[in-house]
Protein backbone atom coordinates (compact mmCIF):
# COMPACT_ATOMS: atom_id res chain seq x y z
CA UNK A 1 0.00 0.00 0.00
CA UNK A 2 1.23 3.58 -0.56
CA UNK A 3 -0.37 6.39 1.37
CA UNK A 4 0.27 10.02 0.13
CA UNK A 5 -0.48 12.75 2.66
CA UNK A 6 -2.05 16.35 2.53
CA UNK A 7 -1.20 18.54 5.46
CA UNK A 8 -4.35 20.13 7.45
CA UNK A 9 -3.66 22.36 10.27
CA UNK A 10 -6.55 21.54 12.90
CA UNK A 11 -6.68 19.60 16.17
CA UNK A 12 -8.38 16.52 15.23
CA UNK A 13 -6.48 12.99 16.47
CA UNK A 14 -5.81 11.10 13.43
CA UNK A 15 -4.58 7.00 13.78
CA UNK A 16 -4.28 4.79 10.58
CA UNK A 17 -4.63 1.33 11.64
CA UNK A 18 -3.96 -1.23 8.19
CA UNK A 19 -4.45 -4.52 8.09
CA UNK A 20 -4.23 -6.44 4.33
CA UNK A 21 -6.02 -3.82 2.33
CA UNK A 22 -8.68 -2.23 5.50
CA UNK A 23 -7.51 0.73 6.95
CA UNK A 24 -8.70 2.06 10.24
CA UNK A 25 -9.01 5.62 10.37
CA UNK A 26 -10.03 7.04 14.13
CA UNK A 27 -12.21 3.74 14.34
CA UNK A 28 -13.71 3.99 11.63
CA UNK A 29 -12.93 0.65 9.11
CA UNK A 30 -12.53 0.57 5.28
CA UNK A 31 -12.33 -2.52 3.68
CA UNK A 32 -10.87 -1.54 -0.12
CA UNK A 33 -10.54 -4.66 -1.38
CA UNK A 34 -12.96 -4.86 -3.89
CA UNK A 35 -10.15 -2.77 -5.56
CA UNK A 36 -8.65 -5.00 -8.16
CA UNK A 37 -5.28 -4.02 -10.29
CA UNK A 38 -6.05 -1.15 -12.72
CA UNK A 39 -9.43 -0.13 -11.19
CA UNK A 40 -10.47 3.13 -9.55
CA UNK A 41 -12.93 4.02 -6.99
CA UNK A 42 -13.40 7.50 -7.64
CA UNK A 43 -13.30 10.44 -4.87
CA UNK A 44 -16.46 11.04 -3.50
CA UNK A 45 -17.70 7.32 -3.49
CA UNK A 46 -16.74 6.92 0.25
CA UNK A 47 -18.83 8.53 2.99
CA UNK A 48 -15.26 9.90 4.92
CA UNK A 49 -13.65 13.36 4.86
CA UNK A 50 -10.18 11.68 5.22
CA UNK A 51 -9.86 10.46 1.37
CA UNK A 52 -8.75 13.15 -0.58
CA UNK A 53 -8.37 11.74 -4.14
CA UNK A 54 -9.50 8.45 -6.26
CA UNK A 55 -8.32 5.28 -4.54
CA UNK A 56 -6.11 3.47 -7.52
CA UNK A 57 -4.45 -0.26 -7.43
CA UNK A 58 -1.01 0.21 -9.34
CA UNK A 59 1.66 -3.14 -9.13
CA UNK A 60 -0.26 -4.71 -6.80
CA UNK A 61 -0.55 -1.39 -4.21
CA UNK A 62 -3.51 0.18 -3.16
CA UNK A 63 -2.44 4.18 -3.93
CA UNK A 64 -4.24 6.11 -1.14
CA UNK A 65 -4.32 9.57 -0.52
CA UNK A 66 -5.26 10.86 3.04
CA UNK A 67 -6.10 13.95 4.77
CA UNK A 68 -3.51 14.52 7.28
CA UNK A 69 -4.00 16.92 10.53
CA UNK A 70 -1.29 18.48 11.86
CA UNK A 71 -1.01 20.62 14.91
CA UNK A 72 0.42 24.17 14.87
CA UNK A 73 3.53 23.54 16.22
CA UNK A 74 3.97 21.17 12.81
CA UNK A 75 7.56 20.30 11.45
CA UNK A 76 8.80 20.34 8.12
CA UNK A 77 8.13 16.63 7.70
CA UNK A 78 4.42 17.24 8.16
CA UNK A 79 4.72 20.17 6.21
CA UNK A 80 6.31 18.28 3.06
CA UNK A 81 5.60 15.02 4.15
CA UNK A 82 6.71 11.93 1.73
CA UNK A 83 4.80 9.18 0.35
CA UNK A 84 4.78 5.98 2.52
CA UNK A 85 5.97 3.31 0.52
CA UNK A 86 5.08 -0.27 1.21
CA UNK A 87 2.96 0.17 4.27
CA UNK A 88 3.23 -2.55 6.75
CA UNK A 89 0.26 -3.67 8.37
CA UNK A 90 -0.07 -2.54 12.31
CA UNK A 91 -0.29 1.23 13.12
CA UNK A 92 1.01 3.70 10.45
CA UNK A 93 3.85 5.84 11.96
CA UNK A 94 3.56 9.63 10.38
CA UNK A 95 6.28 12.38 10.86
CA UNK A 96 6.22 14.08 14.26
CA UNK A 97 5.23 18.03 15.16
CA UNK A 98 8.26 20.02 15.92
CA UNK A 99 8.92 18.96 20.09
CA UNK A 100 10.45 21.69 21.90
CA UNK A 101 13.88 20.69 23.71
CA UNK A 102 13.89 17.58 26.22
CA UNK A 103 9.96 16.64 25.22
CA UNK A 104 9.74 13.66 23.70
CA UNK A 105 6.79 13.22 21.35
CA UNK A 106 4.07 9.83 21.93
CA UNK A 107 2.28 9.28 18.70
CA UNK A 108 -1.46 8.60 19.25
CA UNK A 109 -2.86 5.36 19.27
CA UNK A 110 -6.64 3.84 18.98
CA UNK A 111 -9.10 4.22 21.48
CA UNK A 112 -9.24 0.20 21.92
CA UNK A 113 -12.61 0.86 24.06
CA UNK A 114 -13.99 2.64 20.89
CA UNK A 115 -16.77 1.04 18.76
CA UNK A 116 -15.51 0.38 15.33
CA UNK A 117 -17.98 1.68 12.59
CA UNK A 118 -17.96 1.02 8.60
CA UNK A 119 -18.91 4.04 6.38
CA UNK A 120 -20.25 3.18 3.29
CA UNK A 121 -18.82 2.84 0.39
CA UNK A 122 -20.69 3.38 -3.05
CA UNK A 123 -19.45 0.37 -5.13
CA UNK A 124 -21.53 1.07 -7.96
CA UNK A 125 -19.26 3.70 -8.72
CA UNK A 126 -15.78 1.59 -8.90
CA UNK A 127 -14.45 2.36 -12.65
CA UNK A 128 -12.69 -1.37 -13.43
CA UNK A 129 -10.21 -1.93 -15.39
CA UNK A 130 -12.49 -3.38 -17.88
CA UNK A 131 -14.49 -0.40 -18.18
CA UNK A 132 -11.44 1.82 -18.61
CA UNK A 133 -9.72 -0.53 -22.02
CA UNK A 134 -13.50 -0.19 -23.20
CA UNK A 135 -13.85 3.51 -23.18
CA UNK A 136 -10.36 3.96 -24.53
CA UNK A 137 -11.70 1.62 -27.54
CA UNK A 138 -14.24 3.71 -27.73
CA UNK A 139 -12.44 6.84 -28.25
CA UNK A 140 -9.96 5.27 -30.65
CA UNK A 141 -13.22 4.07 -32.63
CA UNK A 142 -14.69 7.40 -32.33
CA UNK A 143 -11.19 9.61 -33.65
CA UNK A 144 -10.97 7.27 -36.18
CA UNK A 145 -14.18 7.72 -37.61
CA UNK A 146 -14.21 11.25 -37.39
CA UNK A 147 -11.17 10.87 -39.45
CA UNK A 148 -12.73 8.96 -42.27
CA UNK A 149 -15.33 10.98 -42.12
CA UNK A 150 -13.20 13.93 -42.83
CA UNK A 151 -11.14 12.64 -45.34
CA UNK A 152 -14.62 11.29 -47.59
CA UNK A 153 -15.70 15.20 -46.97
CA UNK A 154 -12.59 15.94 -48.62
CA UNK A 155 -12.77 13.78 -51.51
CA UNK A 156 -16.50 15.01 -51.89
CA UNK A 157 -15.19 18.51 -51.83
CA UNK A 158 -12.71 17.50 -54.91
CA UNK A 159 -15.11 15.96 -56.94
CA UNK A 160 -17.47 18.44 -56.42
CA UNK A 161 -14.71 21.21 -57.39
CA UNK A 162 -13.60 19.15 -60.64
CA UNK A 163 -17.10 17.69 -62.11
CA UNK A 164 -18.25 21.34 -61.73
CA UNK A 165 -15.05 22.91 -64.13
CA UNK A 166 -15.60 19.56 -66.60
CA UNK A 167 -19.67 20.85 -66.98
CA UNK A 168 -18.22 23.89 -67.36
CA UNK A 169 -15.97 23.77 -70.16
CA UNK A 170 -18.11 20.59 -71.43
CA UNK A 171 -20.83 23.72 -71.82
CA UNK A 172 -18.23 25.83 -74.15
CA UNK A 173 -17.24 23.04 -76.37
CA UNK A 174 -21.26 22.75 -77.06
CA UNK A 175 -22.03 26.36 -78.06
CA UNK A 176 -18.72 26.27 -79.88
CA UNK A 177 -16.44 29.02 -77.71
CA UNK A 178 -14.07 26.79 -75.98
CA UNK A 179 -10.44 26.79 -76.69
CA UNK A 180 -7.91 23.68 -77.78
CA UNK A 181 -6.47 24.89 -74.09
CA UNK A 182 -9.84 24.08 -72.23
CA UNK A 183 -10.31 20.88 -74.21
CA UNK A 184 -6.98 19.69 -72.88
CA UNK A 185 -7.72 20.68 -69.64
CA UNK A 186 -10.97 18.74 -69.40
CA UNK A 187 -9.63 15.57 -70.80
CA UNK A 188 -7.13 15.80 -67.89
CA UNK A 189 -9.41 16.85 -65.67
CA UNK A 190 -11.59 13.51 -66.48
CA UNK A 191 -8.47 11.62 -65.68
CA UNK A 192 -8.25 13.32 -62.68
CA UNK A 193 -12.07 12.99 -61.48
CA UNK A 194 -11.67 9.62 -62.27
CA UNK A 195 -8.59 9.11 -59.69
CA UNK A 196 -10.95 11.27 -56.93
CA UNK A 197 -13.85 8.66 -57.14
CA UNK A 198 -11.55 5.34 -57.09
CA UNK A 199 -9.55 6.92 -53.55
CA UNK A 200 -13.94 7.65 -52.24
CA UNK A 201 -14.46 4.00 -53.18
CA UNK A 202 -11.03 2.96 -51.39
CA UNK A 203 -11.91 4.90 -48.70
CA UNK A 204 -15.74 3.08 -48.49
CA UNK A 205 -13.29 -0.42 -48.26
CA UNK A 206 -11.14 1.23 -45.35
CA UNK A 207 -14.08 0.03 -42.19
CA UNK A 208 -13.97 -3.75 -43.68
CA UNK A 209 -9.94 -4.09 -43.28
CA UNK A 210 -8.64 -6.80 -40.66
CA UNK A 211 -6.86 -3.74 -38.97
CA UNK A 212 -9.63 -1.48 -38.54
CA UNK A 213 -9.92 0.34 -36.53
CA UNK A 214 -7.33 0.52 -34.50
CA UNK A 215 -4.61 0.26 -37.51
CA UNK A 216 -6.63 1.69 -40.72
CA UNK A 217 -4.11 1.63 -44.07
CA UNK A 218 -5.87 4.67 -45.55
CA UNK A 219 -5.67 4.92 -49.65
CA UNK A 220 -3.05 7.87 -51.30
CA UNK A 221 -5.09 10.82 -51.68
CA UNK A 222 -4.77 11.83 -55.71
CA UNK A 223 -2.62 15.07 -56.50
CA UNK A 224 -5.07 18.23 -56.12
CA UNK A 225 -5.51 19.82 -59.47
CA UNK A 226 -4.93 23.85 -60.11
CA UNK A 227 -8.31 25.06 -61.76
CA UNK A 228 -7.97 28.55 -62.25
CA UNK A 229 -11.25 29.56 -62.60
CA UNK A 230 -12.19 26.80 -59.71
CA UNK A 231 -9.45 27.67 -56.71
CA UNK A 232 -9.51 25.98 -53.88
CA UNK A 233 -11.47 26.43 -51.20
CA UNK A 234 -9.87 25.76 -46.96
CA UNK A 235 -12.43 23.44 -46.58
CA UNK A 236 -11.36 21.28 -49.18
CA UNK A 237 -8.46 20.56 -47.54
CA UNK A 238 -7.73 16.77 -46.41
CA UNK A 239 -6.44 15.60 -43.07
Amino acid sequence: MKIELLPQVGAATFTVVKSGDTLTINNERFDLSNIAEGDTLPLGSIDSVWFVDDITRQGGELCIRLLFPVPSNYSQEQAFPNPLWNVADGLVVFPPPKMPAGELYIPPSPDPTAEIIEPAIDWTKLITRAMKAAALLEQELAEVKAQLSAKNAAAMAQIARIQDRIDTIGFGIDVGEATPEEEAEQAALLITLKAWKKYKYDLGKVTVQPTWYQAPVWPVEPPIPEIIAAPMLGAAKTI
